[in-house]
């Protein structure tokens, strides 16, 4: 009701509005003075005072209010039941003064709804999308933003039906369909440009409802997603291409240690056969040798190839100690051509744990080739290898591998177990990756830390049931 009289005095023109009030004060004076004191008809002048302070302006209203209190003086002059002639003009003060209150209240709820309505209006004007209202009933646009304008030309010469048909959304549906969303992404045929279109319903006037639609562009941010796209193409095929060079790098770098121990195995045999001493008995175990360690070069490939492929390890039972004496094995030629001296403690030489036996000892293999060449520029009465399985923990078995070399280098504690790392002018910095990365893979872990009398160890710890 208050919407609907608000929309009547809104229409009303100015000149009308003070002609009106006058004849409305001029009728309630005349039915105040008709009727009497008793009645108290003045409350009724509030509707011309209000109506002018809300129409014109303030002082129009407070105009209003002193011609109403004034016919109010003049009517009620010789009927007032006062008797002394101050009260009566007491009154009317008041009467003038809440005259006058309401005639500005009236004109600062006028002024505060038109200043919210120009913020909005200049929100909704230099908002950076098209904005529209539509009435569907007739096909019509009744308002448009300076954007809407640009998008669509002039607003009264195109049918609301016909703008719309130029847009589909992105499943390839027009938008007029009303089984999607009203919120969705459409393309513009006519410009090829993307919006994120949002649309509702609202009150339009007394008894109406028409469409908003908002339309915002977002073609950059459409092609800023494409080329994302692309960009995690191009960075999956890399990863691809890195994924492959460490593979390859990985084989060459495991089979690199049985094809040594084959070479030096044969170069024996061959030193032996050029001597006039033919030894059968010696010959036959070296070439026993040479064979393992072509079945331990084909099970590496196998079980590396596998291990990358599923990035999970095959475990079975295996004992520490078969474990140690396996990777002294491989290691052994490499031990003594550097004439280290080994010293093994292991208190509990037959614990089990679940683990892949190629994978491990491949890693326990590398942790003592590394520890040897760390103790290359040393004396050679000084170079010991203290190998120590640690059984204290009921879930964890640990392998330490300690040297008697220079050290670690405190800066590179934190990136020697990455990828390519390497301190060594030759290396490939792949073993102790790999060896971190076969840990891992058995829910464990590998670490290294200096020793106080020099050198350094490197911890091995693996859980005892494969998790």
């Amino acid at each position: 009701m208050v919407e609907q009289l608000a929309g009547y005095f809104d229409r009303l023109s100015k000149l009308r509005c003070v002609v009106l009030s006058l004849v409305l004060v001029a009728g309630i004076a005349i039915a105040d003075y008709t009727s009497g004191y008793a009645l108290r008809l003045s409350l009724l002048y509030l509707i011309p005072i209000g109506l002018t302070a809300w129409v014109v302006n303030l002082p129009t209203g407070i105009g209003t209010a002193v011609l109403a209190s004034a016919l109010w003086l003049l009517s009620f002059q010789k009927g007032h039941f006062y008797q002394e002639q101050i009260f009566y003009f007491w009154e009317a003060i008041i009467m003038l003064c809440s005259f006058m209150v309401v005639a500005w209240l009236s004109a600062r709820l006028r002024s505060a709804l038109n200043q919210a309505d120009e913020r909005f209006f200049r929100v909704v004007e230099e908002v950076q999308s098209a904005i529209y209202v539509m009435d569907e009933e007739h096909a019509v646009i009744a308002y448009g933003n300076p954007d809407m304008k640009a998008l669509a030309g002039n607003l009264k010469e195109i049918n609301a039906r016909s703008f719309e048909a130029r847009f589909e959304r992105a499943e390839g549906l027009p938008v007029s369909c009303e089984s999607l969303s009203s919120d969705s992404t459409v393309k513009d045929t006519t410009t090829g440009r993307w919006y994120w279109r949002q649309s509702a319903t609202i009150p339009w006037g007394r008894d109406k409802r028409m469409k908003l639609v908002v339309l915002t562009d977002i073609t950059e941010q459409k092609s800023a997603a494409r080329l994302r796209e692309k960009y995690f193409e191009g960075m999956h095929h890399s990863a691809q291409l890195i994924t492959l060079a460490e593979t390859a790098s990985t084989l060459a770098h495991e089979i690199n240690q049985p094809l040594m121990v084959i070479a030096t195995y044969t170069d024996a045999c061959q030193r032996m056969l050029e001597s006039r001493e033919l030894n059968q008995e010696e010959i036959s175990p070296i070439l026993k040798k040479c064979h393992d360690q072509a079945v331990r070069a084909s099970g590496i490939i196998e079980r590396l190839r596998e291990f990358i492929r599923q990035r999970q390890p095959k475990p079975t039972a295996c004992d520490s100690q078969d474990l140690l004496t396996s990777a002294m094995e491989i290691t052994r030629p490499q031990l003594e051509e550097s004439q280290v001296q080994v010293k093994i403690i292991n208190p509990v030489p037959n614990t089990i744990i679940e683990a892949d036996n190629t994978l491990l000892v491949q890693a326990l293999a590398n942790l003592i080739r590394n520890a040897v060449e760390a103790m290359d520029a040393i004396p050679v009465e000084q170079r010991l290898l203290s190998i120590k399985v640690i059984d204290e923990k009921p879930e964890e078995l640990l392998f330490c591998i300690e040297d008697h070399g220079c050290g670690l280098d405190h800066s590179s504690l934190d990136s020697m177990f990455s990828p390519f790392f390497s301190t060594k002018k030759d290396g490939l910095g792949l073993g102790l990756s790999i060896c971190k990365s076969i840990a891992e893979a058995h829910g464990g872990k590998l670490w290294a830390d200096n020793n106080e009398q020099g050198g350094a160890t490197f911890y091995l710890a693996l859980p005892k049931i494969y998790p």
